[in-house]
């Protein structure tokens, strides 16, 4: 039997939902999208899921809910009157209704529900770090407004975000300057599409952050380096990683260069390449037209090798996540690598999950924080086999 489901995603809503459809490819979890409606989408999928391990492994998404019923505005109250919202035994609880695209006013009927059928309710919101604290029950809701229709939900995974900054803070060694985000890290990994087991190579690994994401996703990896020292600082992350979660995964970490990869790997013996590779220097502010040219120009010469190298040691239909950077100027022009040049020297091609589907994402997804200087493309890349 088929279920509904309401997925609530974080900041970057469209390559969470990028994540989400190439983590649920590689599983062979069926699923039909319907729409996206601000941060949620809603799904119907055929398969049982299993939502608390699936909103602790994706990086992007908050909250996962099972819908309960939809109907038309005239209907809702109701129907939520009439539903059943709590099947636990306390009379008294805290709960919580998030409102998408609808007045925030309609929580006054699950407050009257509530009344109803005798249940002490207080309306909160909890973090979920939180909940397992207090004495009370929890229960979570999503009311959702798409065109005419309104969905209740009732949630069945909520994500907890201090997981990232607790590993972030927790490891040997961090470089502010050069680290990527845990989380950034852990949705590239998604998007390569990939089971566990499988061997990710980060050939512009630095401390390590995309390879302690993918070990800790169940994958073998191995990363190389450019900078001596931070190949010793990577390594000792992932000692750590390994030690505290008690990993199996294998990991390799050696001095090298991303542009001689054919001479480190055997030929077609990698499954995927996830990376953010150098993106040019620290910038402080916007650049000058000058100054991101000149970037452009040393970058565009950098990944045009890599990726040669790449189409030799990835396997068949191996792909490559990878972050692209793009530069606007002091004066609001956009300098960009030139991606078609690359992919007509090297045999890959943009590879989209969520092509031809009822929600379908450009790639690239574009990755910008506010204080960000630099915009960071998101773009996923196939090797295919030339007849």
């Amino acid at each position: 039997m088929s279920l509904q489901y309401i997925f609530l995603f974080g900041r970057n809503p469209k390559l969470s939902y990028l994540e989400l459809a190439s983590y649920f490819s590689a599983r062979h979890i069926s699923f039909k999208p319907f729409f996206m409606e601000q941060r949620s989408a809603l799904l119907e999928i055929s398969d049982t899921i299993d939502a608390k391990t699936i909103v602790n492994e994706l990086a992007g998404t908050v909250k996962i809910a099972e819908v309960l019923f939809s109907c038309k505005d005239s209907e809702l109250k109701e129907k939520i009157e009439a539903a059943s919202l709590y099947d636990g035994t306390s009379n008294k609880i805290i709960y919580f209704v998030e409102v998408i695209n609808a007045s925030p006013s309609l929580r006054e009927h699950f407050k009257r529900h509530f009344k109803m059928i005798g249940i002490k309710a207080l309306h909160k919101s909890l973090a979920p770090h939180t909940i397992a604290k207090t004495k009370q029950e929890y229960v979570d809701f999503i009311l959702l407004r798409q065109g005419n229709l309104y969905y209740v939900a009732k949630t069945l995974a909520c994500a907890d975000p201090f997981k990232f900054k607790e590993r972030d803070v927790s490891r040997p060694v961090i470089e502010p300057k050069i680290m990527s985000s845990i989380r950034l890290s852990r949705m590239l990994v998604n998007l390569a599409g990939l089971l566990p087991r499988a061997t990710i190579l980060d050939p512009f690994c630095g401390i390590g952050t995309v390879l302690q994401e993918a070990m800790l996703m169940g994958f073998d990896v191995k990363g190389v380096e450019l900078d001596e020292s931070r190949v010793k600082n990577c390594i000792e992350n992932l000692k750590w990683l390994k030690e505290s979660y008690q990993l199996k995964e294998s990991f390799d970490v050696f001095h090298g260069d991303a542009t001689r990869l054919s001479e480190y790997f055997a030929k077609e013996s990698i499954d995927a390449i996830v990376t953010e590779p150098e993106l040019g220097p620290l910038l402080k502010k916007r650049p000058s037209e000058a100054e991101a040219k000149t970037t452009i120009a040393r970058l565009q010469a950098l990944y045009e090798k890599f990726f040669k190298e790449a189409s030799v040691v990835l396997k068949p239909f191996g792909r490559i996540v990878i972050v692209i950077p793009r530069f606007r100027t002091e004066n609001f022009k956009l300098f960009d690598v030139d991606i078609e040049k690359i992919l007509s020297e090297a045999d890959f091609k943009i590879h989209n999950p969520t092509k031809g589907t009822a929600i379908e994402m450009s790639i690239p997804q574009i990755y910008k924080e506010e204080w960000h200087r630099i915009e960071r493309q998101i773009y996923i890349f196939e090797k295919y086999l030339r007849h």
